[in-house]
């Protein structure tokens, strides 16, 4: 494969034959490259012209190395494709016979799971109750909604404002 390395800009410039890939081939390799170069893609009457400008190396064998790898990945993108459309019938198949199964449900006669059944709906709204009732009779008696004072302060239990930044022994309460 002939190409042309500019160092100065980082690029490597080569062509394609057209009629041996087709252009989602090429675009795909191109993908897989993003990482490592930026891809342009024209056309030189019966060739596809690649540049490939690197994102970091400037080295003449390296440049030529970026292209003989992009290479590499058009035959391994030519191969995929191959293999896609050799086993298209295959994977029609099975996404068909995957969503007659999903349409034929043996629940058909129960309701959507976003909607609530009448008997489900009754029972949540007899634990609202059942709840709603608990912390009214918490805040009527004498331990109030928070039994354990748990959203005190530190000053309302322990009586003097903490000091930040100083060690004091830890006292059992």
């Amino acid at each position: 494969m002939k190409s042309k390395i500019a160092t100065a800009s980082r690029q490597v410039t080569f062509q394609i034959p057209k009629k041996l890939y087709a252009l989602e081939v090429i675009e795909g390799a191109a993908h897989v490259f993003s990482d490592r170069a930026a891809a342009y893609l024209g056309e030189k009457g019966k060739d596809y012209e690649i540049t490939l400008k690197a994102k970091e190396t400037s080295d003449r064998g390296a440049l030529q190395a970026l292209a003989d790898g992009f290479i590499g990945e058009v035959l391994n993108q030519a191969l995929r494709q191959r293999l896609l459309a050799n086993n298209r019938g295959i994977m029609e198949y099975v996404i068909s016979r995957a969503m007659v199964s999903a349409l034929a449900d043996p629940e058909a006669g129960r309701p959507p799971a976003e909607q609530l059944t009448p008997e489900q709906q009754q029972e949540i709204d007899r634990l609202i109750a059942e709840t709603e009732a608990e912390i009214a009779a918490l805040a009527k008696s004498k331990g109030g909604v928070d039994p354990l004072g748990i959203s005190k302060t530190w000053e309302e239990t322990h009586g003097k404002p903490r000091v930040s930044g100083t060690a004091e022994p830890r006292r059992e309460p």
